[in-house]
């Protein structure tokens, strides 16, 4: 996770454990859904940028963190620097 920010960062400083399923989750993302948001260079390289990244379906998310469902639907681009 790159750089989280408050109140994400809090979150998980609270509970540790949550780095981990955070990070199993996103392992767990179809790659189709990645690379439908990149770009493909020619050969055939696929790029993601940080932004695009951010248009990747997460919603998921919201279970790991109920109290920060206000905060996380519809807005994981802005959850990080």
């Amino acid at each position: 996770m790159l750089y989280p920010r408050e109140p994400f960062e809090r979150a998980l400083s609270d509970s540790p454990e949550l780095k981990r399923r955070v990070w199993e989750y996103l392992n767990q993302i179809c790659p189709q859904a990645m690379l439908g948001e990149g770009r493909v260079y020619g050969g055939g390289l696929h790029k993601l940028e940080p932004k695009e990244l951010g248009n990747v379906p997460a919603e998921a998310l919201v279970e790991l963190f109920p109290a920060l469902r206000h905060l996380l639907l519809g807005k994981q681009r802005e959850l990080f620097n």
